[in-house]
């Protein structure tokens, strides 16, 4: 365990507590790609996701039999067949056919799969919980606004923790150094004044300052002018993070879903959504606004990957804090009630 948090502080992609949580783990045009059946890695353990005659389900990656991977398997009248000896499974993990035994015969009761406590499709992700959930899904109004044109961007693998990643996109101290080559203006240093507004589980902050104004394409090195905006930023545990970005003087409208899946130890998938009220719904449009978006988590990316510790320290005084970083020391309150709630439950 890394200094800066002891192991009942720390916490990273397979702390317990996260299996109380909803997380995505994969866009709906994956599964459905895969023809319904996907192999998924979460919390460090692997599982495959299925959408069967009765629902969406997630199973271990394994079959009671012989341990094939189910994700190996197929869809067959609803049910998820293993590949290896033809055994079917329905949603709740319960073997329904067994070729190599006459049908007369019961089917053991040890023939069934474990199964994840909760599989839903939500913001055009599939999201699991491994375990009964304790805190909600996110929200994003914008999902189903007409106003908005959504601009998913293909999912990216870091090597940080998902803790260490909301942390970032919630950060308002590193504009001027690590997105200058994007957005930030390299002047507005001073983090000003802002309110932490606790509502339940989740969080939210507006915070106001310059940025360079947004535009419908980015090359690198274009010159934009400084421009005022507004950021007002919410956070769902255990990872997401809501980013609404409001341009007053340009009636520009860019908001921001960052969602985490916590792979294993050392990585973690982001899927990242853009909504923009400003441009038309084309390729182009949307293509230009995901290059942007991506320039910019690259940024981000590089530096995370670069820390060793891959996750964050619960224990407040642990790290050192300043009055700029209120937006994350709620986040680590947050995650500390959310550990203290899930061991109790």
């Amino acid at each position: 365990m890394p200094t800066g948090g002891s192991p009942e502080t720390w916490f990273d992609n397979e702390h317990p507590a996260l299996r109380r949580c909803w997380h995505p783990v994969a866009w709906v045009e994956e599964l459905e790609a895969a023809n319904g059946v996907l192999g998924i890695e979460l919390l460090g353990e692997r599982w495959c996701v299925a959408r069967l005659a009765d629902g969406l389900t997630a199973v271990r990656d394994e079959c009671p039999h012989r341990r094939s991977p189910l994700s190996a398997g197929c869809v067959v009248d609803g049910t998820l067949q293993c590949a290896y000896h033809g055994y079917r499974f329905a949603a709740d993990g319960v073997c329904v056919e067994i070729p190599a035994v006459d049908p007369r015969l019961p089917i053991p009761r040890t023939a069934r799969c474990e199964t994840a406590a909760r599989v839903a499709e939500h913001l055009g992700m599939i999201w699991v919980a491994l375990e009964e959930p304790i805190v909600p899904l996110p929200e994003v109004p914008e999902h189903t606004d007409p106003s908005f044109v959504r601009c998913p961007l293909p999912p990216m693998e870091w090597k940080a923790s998902a803790a260490q990643m909301a942390d970032n996109f919630l950060d308002q101290g590193h504009f001027a150094f690590l997105h200058v080559a994007t957005f930030a203006d390299p002047d507005d240093r001073l983090v000003g004044e802002y309110d932490v507004v606790r509502d339940g589980w989740k969080y939210s902050v507006s915070y106001w300052h310059l940025t360079k104004a947004l535009a419908d394409s980015y090359e690198p090195g274009d010159d934009f002018r400084s421009n005022q905006r507004e950021s007002y930023f919410v956070f769902t545990p255990p990872h997401h993070v809501y980013l609404r970005i409001n341009y007053p003087a340009e009636n520009s409208i860019l908001t921001i879903s960052f969602c985490h899946q916590p792979v294993n130890a050392t990585t973690t998938r982001l899927f990242c959504t853009d909504y923009r009220n400003d441009i038309a719904d084309t390729e182009e449009m949307r293509a230009d606004t995901a290059k942007f978006q991506i320039a910019v988590a690259l940024e981000d990316r590089v530096m995370l990957e670069r820390m060793w510790r891959k996750g964050v320290s619960l224990d407040v005084t642990a790290d050192l804090h300043t009055k700029a970083d209120r937006i994350t020391l709620e986040m680590r309150r947050v995650l500390a009630e959310l550990v203290v709630a899930a061991a109790a439950e």
